[in-house]
Parts: structure tokens; sequence; C-alpha cells
């Protein structure tokens, strides 16, 4: 009998363990059959949001760039196109004015009165701006002094000549007034269009020798400069690591392509190779759309392989452009590979758990059915697994001169600031800011420009300490903040880089370029009471002393310039 209950007592432990080996089998299955179904899920999900984020943020990137061009549009209105053309003629007389009286400051004890007038006359004659900007010279006798490209007005007067009104308006307008310079408007004969058009003209008195210095601007040239801007600034436009913005029109032309110059002025149609045109015009005319979304293959530089691109194009109607920009999808089809890669180790991995866990429950049981006559039932025990998250980061650095952008600055101040409050260490910041960019870039053009910025942040980088934060606020404006004990430390390090941009020479085409920089700066009396903000505005206001003081200065707020 004894035999008999160990005989039954053994055959239901192995009856009773086959019995949970099935059951932990089929649980397993399931398990592995619910792990792909939830993941297919996921990964589904995951590329749906991924696709979603990527078009809103094409559709924030490419509104960012109509607004832009909307605002240069609003100066073509009729409203303001006067004023614009003034503006556009105030700027150049300005540039013109600046450079003849630094020359007459420099010469005017070397040369005779005579010589020094010639010469200042070729510098008006050769001035030029835009695509047929120049300037004229006539006295208060209404005398023409000299004509750049109408030689046959030199010497003669133009009091009573409708033909040629700019010098009698001139002439009167200046004497009826207390200003030395003043604004008319008369019609001309355009050679353009060939035909009388209103002009507006910009007049100003040279003071040293009675000189009338005039320039003009016909009104429908107006919509052609702004526009040539607008384009010049999309064209700069850039974010990421590769993004920028083109810009065609609905009769399948290319108007400005960024990084393919080769496409300006092209028709894209019926054209394979460069389809974006076509399928973007396409798209917002058949739906009657102001924007679109379109994919399409094309050629990816940084991978030498066509492949899919998402493009968002949108309509300006007052110009009839198309502005448009893209993204390539391999960087979609990365970030889904990386997940689903992910998912499938972190599915492995849990059906080796399952798997383990299984033989340890059959083992368990076997050995308490063995004591307890098999009657203990023991459920499978589910893992918990946790997604993991993929972000796409950032570029921190200003994309011309490859140092922080001015979030990135405010960024890792804030991480000074927060150190610096612990740890009651002293904190400094200083405004820098080139001296007469504007003639920089007015004398020499944009790129010199470029140049000169990046010159200047090299030698600033390389004159200051490894833990002081350097970044370009935007344009010609740069900031530092350093940590330092005394004001003397700050006075040190800003005269430092000072003198060392004022060794800057740059060579562009054959030219020597100099410049220097003005720094205002402040150090923060506690970081417990003051906030950066304010030192910030503090530094500037002591780099508006630096500048009225005479520039390329060092100056601290309240205080005497650093010497």
């Amino acid at each position: 009998m004894l035999k008999h209950i160990k005989s039954l007592k053994t055959k239901t432990i192995i009856l009773l363990s086959a019995l949970i080996t099935l059951i932990s089998l089929v649980m397993m299955l399931i398990f592995v059959r619910d792990i792909d179904k939830l993941v297919d899920s996921n990964i589904e999900l995951f590329s749906t949001t991924l696709l979603s984020n990527e078009k809103m943020e094409l559709k924030n990137k490419i509104d960012l760039a109509s607004n832009a061009i909307n605002m240069y549009y609003q100066k073509t209105k009729p409203a303001y196109i006067e004023e614009t053309a003034k503006q556009i003629l105030l700027s150049h007389q300005q540039q013109l004015f600046s450079q003849l009286t630094n020359f007459y400051q420099d010469y005017k004890n070397k040369y005779t009165k005579e010589e020094l007038q010639e010469r200042l006359k070729l510098l008006v004659k050769y001035a030029r701006y835009g695509s047929n900007g120049y300037f004229w010279i006539n006295d208060f006798n209404y005398k023409m002094i000299m004509h750049p490209i109408r030689p046959q007005y030199d010497n003669k007067t133009f009091k009573d000549a409708p033909k040629v009104p700019f010098v009698a308006l001139g002439v009167d307008s200046l004497k009826n007034s207390d200003k030395d310079k003043v604004f008319i408007k008369y019609k001309f004969y355009n050679p353009t269009t060939k035909r009388y058009e209103f002009k507006v003209s910009l007049v100003k008195v040279f003071k040293p020798y009675g000189w009338i210095i005039g320039t003009g601007q016909y009104l429908s040239d107006i919509t052609p400069i702004v526009k040539k801007n607008a384009l010049k600034n999309i064209q700069s436009l850039r974010y990421g690591k590769s993004g920028y913005f083109w810009i065609n029109n609905t009769n399948y032309k290319m108007i400005m392509h960024p990084i393919k110059p080769q496409y300006n002025n092209k028709i894209f149609k019926d054209t394979p190779k460069v389809p974006f045109v076509e399928l973007g015009v396409d798209a917002l005319l058949d739906d009657n759309k102001e924007t679109a979304i379109i994919e399409y293959v094309f050629y990816n530089p940084a991978t030498k392989k066509y492949e899919k691109k998402l493009s968002i194009v949108k309509l300006f109607k007052p110009w009839n452009w198309v502005i448009g920009t893209g993204v390539y999808l391999n960087t979609i089809n990365d970030s889904i590979s990386e997940v689903k890669e992910s998912k499938d180790n972190e599915k492995i991995s849990f059906i080796i758990k399952i798997i383990i866990l299984s033989f340890v429950i059959i083992l368990v049981t076997i050995l308490i059915a063995y004591y307890l006559i098999g009657h203990f039932i023991v459920k499978p025990m589910s893992n918990l697994y946790n997604e993991k998250e993929y972000f796409e980061g950032i570029s921190q650095t200003d994309y011309l001169t490859n140092i922080l952008n001015r979030r990135a600055f405010f960024s890792e101040v804030d991480k000074y600031f927060a150190y610096a409050t612990r740890n009651n260490i002293s904190l400094s910041v200083l405004m820098i800011d080139i001296d007469f960019f504007k003639k920089v870039n007015d004398t020499y053009g944009h790129e010199a420009g470029d140049v000169v910025l990046k010159e200047l942040t090299k030698v600033i980088s390389q004159n200051i300490r490894e833990e002081d934060i350097f970044g370009r606020l935007g344009g010609e404006e740069f900031a530092l903040c350093i940590l330092n004990d005394t004001d003397a430390t700050m006075c040190t390090i800003a005269q430092k880089v000072r003198k060392a941009v004022e060794e800057i020479v740059v060579i562009y085409k054959d030219q020597e370029i100099r410049f220097t920089i003005s720094i205002g700066g402040y150090k923060l009396k506690s970081t417990k009471v003051e906030a950066f903000s304010m030192a910030l505005d503090k530094a500037d206001k002591a780099l508006y002393t630096a500048k009225t003081d005479g520039r390329n200065r060092v100056a601290l707020y309240d205080k005497m310039l650093c010497e």
C-alpha cells in the first residue's frame, strides 16, 4: 500500500510537472506573440509621430522664411515705397560722406585746395552702389560741378531747365531749409524703361566747399532692390547641419537656390533629376493651397546616393514666389531602425528571461509538489519593460563663427550663474562690439565682413581662459562671461582681447582690412542679488560709454575706462 501510495505520488508529481511545463510553454508563446504585436504597434506609432513632428517642424521653418519675406514686401507697398527709397538713399549718402569727411580731414594739410578738391571729385565720381546708383555735385549757383554718367552737364547752369530739374529743386529746397540735407521728388528720364518716371533724390551740403552732393533712386527700382535684399536674406538662412531654403515661381523657374546656384533662372519642368520645383508648383496649383507637402527622390551629397526627401512649399502670392525647404527621410528611417533594433534586443532579452523563469517555476513546483503532494500552482510572473526615448541633438554653435550661438550662450551662462551662486564666486560679463563694422561691409562687401567675424572670433578665443564662456549674440555683437575676483582681473582680460584684435590684419582680395573693438564690462555685486540680465544690460551701457568715448576702448559700468 505504501509502495502504491509512493507510486501514485510519483505519478502525480510527474503529471503535475508535465502540466505546469505545458502551461509555461503555452504562456511563453502567448507572451512572445503579444510582445511582437506591442513592438510593431509601438514602432508604427513612433514612425507616425516622428513623421508628423518632422512635418510640423518644416511648417514652422517655412512660416519663418515667409514672414521674413513679408517684412520686405511691406516696404514696397505704395504707402511705404517712397520712405523705403529715402532710407536706401540715406544709407548710401551717409557712407559716402563718411569717406569724404575722413579723406578731407586726413589730407587738408597735405594738398592745396585745388588738388584736394580734384581728388574729392574723383572719389564722388567713382562711388557706386547697386546696379546703377551714383552721385553728382553741383553748387548753390545752380552750376553742375561733376556728373559721373552725363559729363555733358558739367560746368552748365540748370536753373530753369525742366528736363534737368533736380539741380534747381535741390538748391531751392536747401536755401528754404535750415537743414544741410533734403529729399526732393521729380520726374526724370529713366534710360532703363525709356520713359519719364518719378524719382526721389537726396541732396546734402559738403560744408568745406559748399558743394551740394546728390543721389537719386527711381521709385520703379525700389521693388527689385527690396526683392534682391529679400532673396539675399533667405539665401543666408540656415538651420541644423544642412537645412536651407530655395525660391522658385509658379512658372517653374528657379529664382534662388543657395547651394546650387547653377539652378538659378532655369526652368524645371519635366526634369526627373530636379523634380521638387514642378511637384511643388503642381501641388499648390492643383489643390489651390497656400502650403503643400511633397515627397520625391533626390541626390543626397552626404550619403552620395539618391534618397527619399520630404519637402514643404509655400506660395507667397504678392511676388508669385514659391518658398521651399526639405529634409531627407533617411534621418527618420535611421531613428526608426535604431528603435526597432533596440526593441528586438529587448524582446530577445525578455524571451530569455521568460524561459529561465519557466524552468525555475517548473523546478520549484516539482520540489514543492514532492513534499506537498504536488498541489501548489505558480502563476508566471510578467516583467515590465521600459521604452527608450530617442531625441535628435540640436546644434549649439553659431553657423558662421563656430562659437556658442545666442541660445547656447545663455544656457551655459545659467549653469555658470548657478555655480557662482553656490560657491560665492564673483562673476563678470563683457559686451564686445566691432567698431564701424558696417563700414567694413559697405566698403569691402559682406563676404569680407564674414571673414572679419571669423578672424575676430579666432583671436578672442585664443586670448581668453578655457573656463570663460564666449558667444555670438548676433551680427557683430559678442559676449564674454568670466569668473574673477576683482575689476582688475576683468580689465586685464578685456584689454588683452582688445589689444590682440587691434593687431589683426585681414587680407581680403589683396586688400588689408584693420579694425578695432569696443568693450563694456560689469562685475556683479552678488549673483544672489543681481540677475544676469541686469548685468548684461549694464555691460551694454558700459559698451556705449566705450563707443562714445572714442571707440577701441574698454569701459566699466559707473567707472573710469580701463587703462
